[in-house]
């Protein structure tokens, strides 16, 4: 499997105060490429009081055979900061915008 980065968000401060997170939150998103099938990894990085550093990873790797619908779908996920544990319900919600080639 082959990945590409399709770039990367900082948790906005706004965010953050309601979510009630102390410290920096990263998403960073990428395409991967399985056979000929395009999907998605989403990487969520934490950092913690204590200098740890968490990471979170979740992918779907056979959203579409469709390279630009994956990356349209990758924009709205950054758009609203969609993280590895919810990745899969939002995905399944949005593959109605994929048409499916035969």
């Amino acid at each position: 499997m082959s990945k590409k980065f399709c770039g990367g968000i900082f948790y906005d401060p706004k965010i953050m105060i309601e979510l009630g997170i102390d410290h920096p939150v990263s998403l960073l998103y990428y395409i991967t490429k399985k056979d000929e099938y395009f999907g998605i990894e989403i990487v969520k990085i934490q950092h913690n009081e204590d200098s740890k550093i968490t990471r979170e990873v979740g992918n779907i790797i056979d959203i579409s055979k469709k390279e630009d619908d994956v990356l349209r779908i990758i924009e709205k996920l950054k758009k609203y900061y969609v993280t590895p544990v919810v990745m899969g319900d939002v995905i399944a919600d949005m593959k109605y915008e994929i048409t499916p080639r035969r």
